[in-house]
């Protein structure tokens, strides 16, 4: 039950940050943390869109490296066919360097 909880508070807390992150490409109508199986469901209306894109990050992994934390995310798939090929080609399985000001609140989802 707690869990569930700090899931829901996370997710609050990361949709905003994703916000202030794409807000010249769009905005997160929602974000689902789960972290007992470690993946985030998110909707986003970017510009141009006519209808919201359905994203599923099936897994994460935040690891941290001479002081910095990376996020590592797994089994990307969303609600565009062109998008999952360019998840599949750029982000599945990547290693991507956390800003500073953004890694203490993605580790709290640990």
């Amino acid at each position: 039950m707690l869990k569930g909880f700090k899931d829901i508070a996370i997710s609050k807390g990361l949709q905003v940050t994703a916000n202030n992150l794409i807000q010249e490409y769009g905005r997160v109508l929602k974000l689902n943390v789960n972290s007992q199986d470690k993946s985030i469901d998110l909707e986003v209306m970017l510009e141009g869109e006519l209808e919201p894109i359905s994203v599923k990050i099936g897994r994460y992994t935040v690891t941290e490296e001479n002081g910095k934390k990376f996020i590592t995310v797994d089994n990307i798939e969303t609600s565009r066919a062109w998008l999952n090929k360019v998840a599949n080609n750029f982000l599945n399985g990547k290693r991507f360097a956390l800003p500073q000001k953004y890694a203490d609140i993605i580790e709290s989802i640990i």
